[in-house]
């Protein structure tokens, strides 16, 4: 019989569990801020919810999730972390400028102006956030309040390039492009390498019809910002105008890279497009218009222009019928809409839409054109010269239906 002893019984396994530590408000804290550092902003967030958890007292907590919540776009969530951050210490102006952005960017200008006129009283020597309210001013078509403000700064530093190039915004909002000018140009002496004027600087050439020196700005303001989306999508808007087609496509699709989601750009690449017949790309960037808005009525008219060319008349209609209850006044839509309605054969309809296209726009020569050939095709041929008449001397180049018809019968 084999003895028994200790040697010989079979030893008991004890389960060993992982050492859990114990959480603490530090632990969370740094390694949401080690996250932030490497740009994963969702586990930041994460820690540091669970840190603001765990110390319901601690003011920089607040401040750090709610800059990293409003990158996100998460705004309202952010608003309520800079209050409750502003609850704990009602003197920390840090609080009240990132609240105020955070309406800002919700486009709430009375509530950030409140907000940052509320911080200048307990810090009336902070500079950034003076330069912001007169921004939040100029939104607000407040003008004679937001120089006021750049006075102030400018009285304490008469060299704030952000002041100056202000200065020059307000006068251009206000329509003095020559002071705007004069204000634009002596922030670009100052620094020559200061890329917010020289963009700001292009926009008044172009109110002031310089187009070659609005490109010429924007250019410059590209080659000093290169990943500044509003800089390129400006250059790729000037060379549209200068006729530039393809160089203005290849600018504003660098734009979209760095935002895509920007509908001026989307828009205005869509139109360029459908001029230089790439409807499928063209749709590509209305719908993606329609996505960030689906009552925009310029992405809803061009989609129905692009599905009137390919003959898809229903799809056209439809399309233009959304755009009009969206900006029922412009004469564009109601002149689409007729054209749609002709292909239709349903001319009372067009005649109705083509008188409002006329109407709205008296100097839209296609318009008048449309409504003398519906008059005509009725046989309303008397009432049909005089918007006729006034079509050929809007545009020499027309040819009204009786002349087309005349042209057939008499033949080659």
């Amino acid at each position: 019989m084999e003895p028994v002893g200790p040697e010989k019984t079979s030893p008991k396994v004890v389960q060993l569990h992982p050492f859990r530590r114990a959480q603490s408000f530090d632990s969370h804290y740094e390694m949401g801020r080690l996250y932030r550092e490497q740009g994963r902003l969702d586990e930041a967030i994460r820690e540091w919810q669970r840190a603001a958890a765990l110390d319901r007292a601690h003011l920089e907590v607040r401040l750090d999730l709610g800059v990293v919540l409003a990158e996100k776009g998460m705004l309202d969530q952010a608003i309520l972390c800079f209050k409750n951050a502003m609850e704990l210490d009602p003197s920390c102006t840090e609080a009240h400028y990132y609240l105020g952005l955070a309406y800002f960017q919700l486009d709430e200008m009375e509530k950030a102006a409140r907000v940052w006129s509320g911080a200048l009283r307990l810090d009336p020597e902070d500079l950034e956030l003076r330069l912001s309210l007169a921004e939040a001013y100029i939104e607000l078509g407040k003008h004679t309040k937001g120089l006021r403000q750049i006075d102030k700064i400018l009285k304490v530093q008469p060299y704030h390039l952000d002041a100056l190039n202000l200065r020059g915004v307000i006068y251009l909002h206000k329509g003095d492009l020559d002071r705007a000018k004069r204000e634009l140009r002596a922030c670009v002496e100052l620094d020559p390498a200061f890329p917010r004027s020289r963009m700001n600087l292009g926009v008044v050439y172009m109110h002031q019809g310089f187009i070659d020196m609005a490109i010429l700005e924007f250019r410059r303001a590209v080659r000093l910002s290169p990943t500044n989306p509003d800089a390129l999508y400006n250059l790729g808007h000037a060379l549209a105008h200068r006729g530039q087609l393809e160089e203005a496509r290849t600018v504003l699709l660098q734009a979209l890279e760095f935002d895509p989601m920007m509908i001026e750009g989307l828009l205005l690449l869509g139109s360029l497009e459908l001029q230089q017949n790439l409807d499928d790309e063209a749709v590509k960037r209305f719908q993606a218009v329609l996505v960030q808005d689906p009552r925009d009525p310029e992405a809803l008219g061009a989609l129905g222009q692009v599905a009137y060319r390919a003959g898809n008349f229903l799809k056209a209609r439809e399309f233009v019928q959304k755009a009009i209850q969206s900006q029922p006044d412009n004469p564009w839509y109601h002149f689409l809409m007729a054209q749609v309605l002709r292909s239709m054969a349903k001319a009372s309809r067009a005649l109705v839409h083509a008188r409002r296209a006329a109407r709205l726009d008296p100097d839209l020569a296609e318009a008048q054109l449309l409504l003398g050939d519906l008059l005509y095709e009725r046989g309303m041929e008397s009432a049909a010269r005089e918007p006729w008449s006034r079509a050929l001397a809007l545009n020499p180049a027309l040819e009204p239906a009786s002349a087309r018809r005349d042209a057939e019968t008499v033949g080659p």
